[in-house]
């Protein structure tokens, strides 16, 4: 829109936060290495078509995709507030819901599964190839793609217990 050009959109929850959820868990699985490997990335090109995420699995050859376990897609995580953290895509495999049940527990967060097919996000992409895959979010707020999506609003507790709950996920 004109009346946006040149204004800074700071992004702080989409998609800073998940971003940031994702180098932190990075950190951790550095130092503590599971028995799988583990690839963390970020995509760019989402609202264009999910460019990067489809690229990206494109570019797997068929080997490496078929062991691909999962994809998480960590999507607006820093708006929690004391809601639900919230999974989309939970048709995708049948084990979904065993996973997030024993994370809820072990952590004592409340979750919400739905298993509608969402396909604006990068989660689609891995989805369409044949991958497990669901995006994680704290909900959209009333700043989603404005100017005053800042770090301010950010509730910076509410993503440490959301990324307590990945990590049981990443472990399962």
């Amino acid at each position: 829109l004109p009346a946006e050009q040149g204004r800074i959109f700071p992004g702080a929850d989409d998609n800073a936060s998940g971003v940031a959820l994702m180098l932190e868990l990075a950190d951790y699985y550095s130092k503590q290495r599971p028995e799988r490997s583990i690839i963390f990335a970020a995509f760019d090109g989402e609202e264009d078509g999910r460019l990067g995420s489809r690229h990206f699995v494109r570019t797997l050859d068929a080997g490496t995709l078929a062991r691909v376990n999962a994809d998480i897609n960590l999507d607006s995580l820093g708006r929690l507030e004391g809601g639900k953290i919230l999974f989309l895509n939970t048709a995708s495999s049948d084990k979904w819901v065993h996973i997030l049940r024993g994370a809820g527990f072990v952590t004592g967060m409340d979750y919400e599964a739905s298993r509608a097919d969402l396909d604006a996000s990068d989660q689609a992409s891995f989805i369409e190839a044949g991958v497990p895959a669901v995006q994680v979010l704290s909900g959209i707020s009333a700043d989603y793609h404005k100017v005053t999506d800042t770090a301010d609003k950010i509730d910076y507790p509410g993503m440490v217990r959301e990324g307590e709950f990945l990590k049981e996920i990443v472990d399962y």
